[in-house]
């Protein structure tokens, strides 16, 4: 015999991450500012709106970022790639100044993904940045 258990949905978040610009990923202790030009667009309307966020009781032992360069084709397309794990540390040492266009996100339990292109200079690299926190995900909007 077979019991199905039908995992319910997770509340749509409130505002959209896709195509925001990250200017600065800023750690502050336990918690990380992500600073966007420009802001972010709200769901309920598609209205844009201007502001960051802040995730709060990050556990850097589990965050990560990784970074992959394609050889042969565009960035982004399909094909052979090379790249490198790291934590955000050693991220934000290797690529300072870097800005991420923001592709996608996804929320998991205590985590969130941002996915998106990397711009570094003249080069452009995918990236994964993968965030693991026990507090708050937290839209702060500018007036």
């Amino acid at each position: 015999m077979e019991t199905t258990v039908r995992k319910e949905r997770t509340a749509e978040p409130p505002y959209s991450l896709h195509d925001a610009y990250l200017m600065e990923l800023v750690p502050e202790g336990d918690s990380v500012r992500l600073c966007f030009q420009g802001g972010y667009l709200r769901v309920e309307d598609a209205c844009q709106v201007d502001g960051d966020v802040r995730i709060t009781g990050v556990d850097w032992r589990f965050c990560r970022a990784y970074v992959l360069e394609y050889q042969d084709v565009l960035c982004g397309n399909f094909g052979s790639f090379t790249g490198r794990k790291m934590s955000i540390p050693e991220f934000l040492e290797r690529y300072p100044g870097g800005t991420v266009d923001v592709m996608d996100e996804m929320y998991g339990y205590n985590q969130a993904w941002i996915s998106g292109f990397l711009n570094y200079g003249s080069k452009c690299f995918e990236i994964q940045l993968e965030f693991s926190y026990g507090g708050d995900f937290c839209y702060l909007l500018r007036a």
